[in-house]
C-alpha cells in the first residue's frame, strides 16, 4: 500500500495551473509543487532510481524510517528532516514497527537551490531542535489550509512565502543544525552575545570576549564574523548604540549619562561613534520622532 493512510493530507498543484502561475515575480524564487502530511504511514515507501524533477523535503514528527541514497541506508527519525535534491535516485519508506508520521513537500526554483547547496557533501538529514520543530509542525499545517476551497493564485502565494519560512526556520533558526555553525566547527557564538548583552555598561576587550568563549583571538574573530557578519568589536559597538538610542527616546538622561551608562569615560568620543554609525548625533536623534 503506498497510500491512503487515516488523516491524511496531500495537494499536488495541477500542473497546467503551475505552469500558468510560474512566471508570477513572487514565484521564481521558490516554488511549491506537491505537499501533505501522511500520520502514521505504515508501509509507506517510495524508489525512484532516476531521482524526480524537484527537491523533496520530509520532516518526521514521530515514529522512525529509513532511506537510502548512494547505496548506503540511513533511519530517520522524530524531530530529523530529510532534504533529497533533485535527480538524486532515492528510496525511504516507513518502519514496519514504529511507521513514521510525516510532512512533505516538493519543491523548485533559484532560492530551493541555494537551501540545498548548504548540506554538506553527502549529508541529506538534518536534526531538528524540539522549538524549531514546533514551528515547522505549525507551519505546515498552515500550507494545508491555505489550499482548503481550492486553488487560487493567492493562496499558491501564501503557500510559498510560508515555504520560505519552513526553510528559513530549519537552516537558519535551528540551533541543531546551521550551515554558519558546521563551516565554524560547530561553535556557536550564541554565549559571547548574551555575554555582550548583559556588559554593555563596561569596556570589553576582544581577549576578554575569546576568553570567554574559550577560543584563541583570531579562531574566534573568524567564527564571530561568520556568524554574525560582524567583527566582535564592531558587533560590541553596534549594541552599545542600539542601547544609546532606546535611552534617548524612552529616558530624561543627559548624552553624558548615556555615554557613562554604556562604558564610554569621554562623552564626546561617543558622541562620534554615535554619529558614526547611526548618521545623527545624539541630540538630533532624540529631536527625531519614530512610531
Amino acid at each position: 500500500m503506498q497510500d491512503g493512510f487515516l488523516g491524511q493530507k496531500m495537494w499536488v498543484i495541477p500542473r497546467v495551473t503551475l505552469s500558468k502561475w510560474s512566471a508570477h515575480p513572487m514565484l521564481q524564487s521558490l516554488i511549491p509543487t506537491d505537499i501533505g502530511w501522511y500520520p502514521s504511514a505504515k508501509y509507506h515507501y517510495r524508489e525512484r532510481p532516476q531521482g524526480t524533477e524537484e527537491h523533496i523535503l520530509i520532516f518526521c514528527v514521530e515514529g522512525s524510517g529509513w532511506y537510502e541514497i548512494n547505496g548506503e541506508r540511513h533511519p530517520l527519525g522524530a524531530n530529523e528532516t530529510l532534504l533529497i535534491p533533485k535527480g538524486v535516485a532515492h528510496y525511504y519508506g516507513a518502519d514496519d514497527i514504529t511507521p513514521w508520521s510525516i510532512h512533505w513537500v516538493h519543491f523548485l526554483g533559484n532560492e530551493a537551490d541555494f537551501f540545498v547547496y548548504h548540506l554538506p557533501i553527502g549529508e541529506y538529514k538534518l536534526s531538528v531542535e524540539p522549538q524549531c520543530a514546533l514551528a515547522l509542525n505549525q507551519l505546515f499545517k498552515e500550507c494545508y489550509d491555505s489550499f482548503i476551497g481550492g486553488f487560487m493564485l493567492y493562496r499558491y502565494l501564501y503557500c510559498a512565502q510560508i515555504l520560505h519560512h519552513i526553510l528559513g526556520q530549519l537552516f537558519f533558526n535551528n540551533t541543531s543544525f546551521s550551515p554558519v555553525q558546521r563551516t565554524s566547527q560547530f561553535h556557536s557564538v550564541e554565549s559571547t552575545l548574551r555575554f555582550l548583552h548583559q556588559n554593555l555598561h563596561r569596556e570589553v576587550t576582544l581577549a576578554q570576549m575569546s576568553d570567554h568563549a574559550g577560543l584563541s583571538v583570531s579562531h574566534f574573530s573568524v567564527v564571530f564574523k561568520q556568524q554574525t557578519g560582524y567583527s566582535p568589536m564592531d558587533y560590541f559597538i553596534h549594541l552599545k548604540m542600539q542601547r544609546a538610542c532606546t535611552m534617548l527616546s524612552f529616558s530624561q538622561k543627559t548624552v553624558h549619562e548615556i555615554a557613562y551608562d554604556i562604558g564610554y569615560s569621554d562623552p564626546y568620543y561617543f558622541s562620534r561613534i554615535f554619529k558614526k554609525i547611526i548618521g545623527v548625533s545624539p541630540r538630533r536623534y532624540r529631536e527625531t520622532q519614530f512610531g
